[in-house]
């Protein structure tokens, strides 16, 4: 029996040991992403704007630009009051601390679970570099990860029957808060809420089946008042609308897991099939986790098919945090054995050491090299010369970080830049081909002698003089944005091809990895061809 025990002691003091090293790791790489991911990229400025409004009305009233739930917003506005929305590193600071908080979420949780270390939720979640990005970005995700955590432990103490008066106040204030992150964590919530009350009907718990029930309701209600925010979004939704079926979708879900490497991403799926196949022990905690398991990737998918919104791997956070949890309580269900334990430690090892490599090239990303693109225009571009920036989308980015003498124009200019106004664009798509104006203007500044400045991403021109789009949703296209965005950018690039006689490349080489949704190109063109 001592030896037993001995053994018991030394895995249980092993797990320990090794998943606060796997912390402490995991808090340099947090520190080291807000000292390299530098300036604010452009979906960071729109939430920061919004969340900055002067008034509480003109920011309820923009909600629909960026449709979040308003609880992120409120933290950020708050944390710029007190001086810090003008100072990108002190705005780095808050996704810092929201990243670090997730960490002690995850230990809390865990230890509500079953006051154990949480080696599975950091080795599959904590050490994916998705996690690190959204999580960390001035963006609601990682708000939304905090509370969605907590929240999966409260209601498990209450469906584990293991609950008093603190816990259930505690599970209502996190599911509330969690609701008001973000809309998928409503999907979240109710899949955990759905596996508690399997658990709790088969034991013919009442009491704690309809406090799961009320929990669940109050969230729902306090989700109502975005109905009108909601709606509002289909007045411009149309542009980013995407054909998404279950199998694409299913694709990028892979893609998620799989940011951390092909060894991470098999081990969740290995785990996730050992979980199923558990279902045997007949165990409460093996039977919520596997109902938990199917309604959470289920409604996650068939949100995101139904939605036809372009699908990016960050809106799996939520669903990658919950079954990160689920696979902790799958293992704490297993016989309480040595050799069991022992293939538990070492397995969630190697899953943090296969993915460092990918973990670190993250964690030293730039979110944008916008600030040094315009910087460098800066020095070189003067009052007469002409910078264009090539999308709508990078519009935003260089607003904030473009202070020189020359005018800008983007492709197609809209009358605001301070946040992703969609509406905006929309009524672009619905108007005349904005090219034939911008190069008419260009043609000024080359016939001057002046150069003209090309910000952002240009593939090569066409053979052929493309032919100008009817305005949206005269084409095969719809209202679908990126056609349109795609076939002006070949137009002035086809234009600049044959009318300017230099070119010169001033993209900037930068000397770490720049997230690939905001590195810019920088070009500058002169002299003038006629045709």
């Amino acid at each position: 029996m001592k030896s037993l025990w001995s053994e018991k002691t030394v895995i249980e003091r092993s797990e320990f040991v090794a998943a606060i090293l796997l912390t402490l790791l995991l808090i340099g790489f947090h520190i080291i992403f807000f000292l390299h991911a530098g300036p604010l990229w452009r979906d960071e400025i729109s939430s920061l704007t919004l969340a900055t409004k002067p008034l509480l009305g003109e920011f309820w009233k923009s909600l629909p630009l960026d449709p979040f739930p308003a609880g992120y917003f409120l933290l950020l506005r708050g944390w710029s009051a007190i001086g810090f929305a003008n100072n990108d590193l002190a705005l780095r600071a808050l996704g810092l601390l929201i990243g670090l908080s997730t960490l002690a979420a995850l230990w809390v949780s865990c230890y509500l679970i079953d006051k154990s270390s949480p080696l599975w939720p950091l080795a599959l979640f904590a050490f994916n570099p998705l996690t690190l990005e959204g999580g960390d970005s001035l963006r609601p995700y990682g708000f939304g990860l905090i509370w969605i955590v907590f929240a999966f432990a409260f209601i498990w103490r209450i469906a584990s029957g293991k609950f008093g008066k603190p816990i259930v106040i505690c599970a209502f204030v996190t599911v509330l808060l969690s609701a008001q992150s973000l809309f998928t964590n409503a999907l979240m919530l109710f899949a955990i809420g759905l596996g508690a009350a399997v658990v709790l009907l088969k034991r013919k718990d009442w009491r704690a089946f309809w406090l799961i029930v009320g929990i669940g309701a109050a969230a729902a209600l306090s989700l109502l008042v975005y109905l009108p925010t909601i709606r509002a979004t289909r007045d411009w939704a149309q542009i980013i609308a995407n054909k998404n079926d279950v199998a694409s979708v299913f694709l990028v879900a892979r893609d998620a897991i799989a940011d951390a490497g092909a060894f991470a991403e098999w081990t969740w799926l290995a785990l996730i099939v050992a979980l199923f196949v558990a279902l045997f022990l007949n165990r409460a905690r093996i039977l919520f986790a596997v109902f938990t398991l199917l309604v959470a990737v289920a409604a996650t998918i068939g949100f995101l098919s139904a939605a036809h919104y372009l699908v990016f791997p960050r809106y799996f956070l939520p669903a990658m945090a919950i079954v990160a949890l689920l696979i902790h309580t799958f293992w704490s269900a297993l016989p309480n054995r040595f050799f069991i334990r022992a293939i538990n430690l070492v397995l969630a090892l190697l899953v943090c050491a296969m993915s460092l490599e990918a973990f670190y090239q993250r964690a030293t990303m730039r979110m944008t090299n916008c600030d040094q693109t315009a910087a460098t225009v800066e020095q070189r571009a003067g009052a007469d010369d002409l910078i264009i920036v090539t999308s709508f989308l990078y519009g935003v980015s260089f607003q904030r970080y473009y202070h020189g003498p020359a005018p800008w124009l983007a492709v197609p200019q809209v009358s605001d830049f301070s946040l992703h106004r969609w509406d905006l664009l929309k009524q672009a798509l619905a108007g005349s081909d904005p090219i034939p104006d911008l190069v008419s203007r260009a043609e000024n500044v080359l016939r001057g002698g002046h150069a003209v400045f090309l910000v952002g991403k240009l593939g090569p021109p066409p053979s052929e003089p493309p032919q100008s789009f009817p305005p949206a949703p005269q084409t095969e296209f719809g209202w679908q944005m990126e056609p349109y965005l795609a076939q002006w950018k070949s137009e002035l690039t086809f234009w600049i091809e044959h009318h300017a006689v230099h070119g010169n490349d001033l993209s900037i080489q930068d000397a770490q990895p720049v997230n690939q949704l905001e590195r810019l190109g920088l070009f500058e063109v002169s002299g003038w061809r006629g045709d």
